[in-house]
């Protein structure tokens, strides 16, 4: 899987959030600058696939405080209807919260 590295987050607590071990996720991104991971960087979570999406093509999105569906869309230049559609687990798109992951499937765009 794919995900993008939020602010305040570390290798240490995304290894954490997906129930992997940090040595795997540095063997996952050997390409990390200094061995760190930092905001805004995408990387790879071994052993972690969701087996509804794409092996590749799709990062996971932590969605951070004053976020909206319509503020994503916009800022990954994606379409919202399509990301309400790749996001079951969103039952309502007006109720999101901080911390919820959604993901961010951006082949074939």
């Amino acid at each position: 899987m794919r995900y993008l590295l939020q602010p305040g987050e570390s290798l240490e607590t995304v290894a954490a959030r997906f129930g992997v071990r940090l040595s795997e996720l540095r063997a996952a991104n050997p390409v990390l600058p200094d061995g760190r991971a930092y905001p805004g960087m995408i990387i790879k979570v071994p052993g972690y696939n969701q087996p509804s999406l794409p092996a590749e093509g799709y990062i996971t999105y932590v969605i951070q405080p004053g976020d909206t569906l319509s503020s994503i869309a916009r800022r990954f230049n994606l379409d919202l209807s399509r990301i309400i559609a790749q996001n079951p687990q969103i039952t309502n798109p007006d109720v999101i919260w901080s911390g919820q992951i959604i993901y961010l499937i951006y082949l074939g765009y």
